[in-house]
């Protein structure tokens, strides 16, 4: 999938696409024999730690690596891949290789091809989720666009956010963090513990032409929305309203607009340049123009996700579970701790919190 940089501060890029098959690595993983959770040894030492590294440039995995050997990490225990599925090989290889007694690390780029570092990420987090996994890793994201991740995605289901090339120090606040993980449980609540109900969905339909507002807000209603949920916006001075009060609901719920009306969403675009704090809620934005079918390329920063001109209740699945990996690969877990401010810095590490 193309790469899209949107103008919503939170959805500055694109999240996984809808998978139609569930990738290999899991599947194997998940018809492993479910065996206890192997003793801890506290003993916390790098040359003990396995580290499975993805980066698909080679001379930054040779730089990152040099940097891990220097900060006492053995080489044997670096296993390398250059996209997220072969991190997901790898991570199903280990769940009973290596020393189950010692950490894992995941090492992840964001851009990679295949399957990227925040899929890769997702689907560790899923795992985890299934209580799949017998030796669960501490990932962190190493990227180029590491303040994008940082700033505009809350850092998603990362545990730590670095900037490439890495250095010795960034290496040691790692190790520190990973030994707090290891030995405490104090971490971050990652993204992907967040619930998705579509019955605990808002959504503001947003469209001039009252049938179509109509057909929009009952396709979602059929598929599981509560009406009570769904606010309908008829014109510009409508939808502003409806937005500025969004951002006084619940931060926990997904928060959708169905916009059938092209030209309001540079009216969208604009309020959420103007906010001041990353706390704003931030929407999931839908097309569902009868002209969606049309749009070219330049349109597409707006949007999200696109409906057909005449979608049915497969197409309104589908955007869900688009909503629901966006929802679930960005920002903290349930009961998350506020963010540091300082967050383009060192500390970029972020806050600990309770480890889910």
């Amino acid at each position: 999938m193309q790469e899209i940089e949107r103008p919503f501060a939170g959805e500055m890029s694109a999240v996984p696409p809808v998978r139609a098959r569930t990738p290999s690595p899991v599947r194997k993983v998940m018809t492993m024999p479910q065996l206890p959770a192997p003793a801890r040894d506290f003993d916390l030492q790098p040359s003990t730690v396995e580290v499975i590294y993805a980066e698909d440039e080679e001379v930054f995995r040779e730089t990152a690596i040099l940097e891990l050997l220097k900060a006492g990490f053995v080489r044997s225990n670096i296993h390398e891949a250059d996209n997220g599925l072969g991190a997901l090989e790898h991570l199903a290889r280990l769940q009973f290789e290596g020393n189950a007694a010692r950490p894992l690390l995941v090492l992840l780029d964001v851009r990679m091809p295949g399957m990227d570092g925040r899929e890769c990420a997702f689907q560790i987090q899923e795992l985890i989720k299934k209580q799949a996994l017998r030796r669960e890793p501490f990932v962190v994201c190493i990227s180029s666009i590491h303040r994008q991740v940082i700033v505009d995605e809350g850092k998603g289901n990362f545990q730590v956010v670095l900037p490439k090339p890495i250095n010795k120090a960034f290496v040691d606040e790692v190790v520190n963090l990973l030994s707090q993980w290891w030995t405490l449980g104090l971490g971050r609540q990652l993204s992907a513990w967040k619930t998705f109900d579509p019955g605990q969905i808002d959504i503001i339909c947003a469209d001039c032409e009252p049938v179509c507002r109509l057909a929009a807000s009952t396709a979602f209603i059929q598929a599981g929305v509560s009406a009570a949920a769904v606010e309908e916006a008829d014109d510009e001075e409508d939808l502003m309203e409806a937005l500025q009060t969004a951002q006084d609901g619940d931060a926990t719920r997904p928060f959708i607009v169905l916009l059938g009306t092209l030209a309001w969403a540079t009216l969208i675009r604009d309020f959420f340049s103007k906010q001041e704090s990353r706390g704003q809620r931030q929407p999931f934005v839908v097309c569902t123009s009868v002209d969606s079918d049309r749009m070219k390329v330049p349109a597409m920063e707006h949007f999200h996700a696109f409906l057909p001109g005449r979608f049915n209740q497969a197409d309104v699945r589908w955007c869900l579970e688009f909503c629901r990996l966006w929802w679930q690969t960005r920002g903290d877990g349930p009961g998350g701790a506020e963010e540091d401010s300082d967050a383009e810095s060192m500390g970029s590490i972020g806050s600990a919190g309770s480890f889910a």
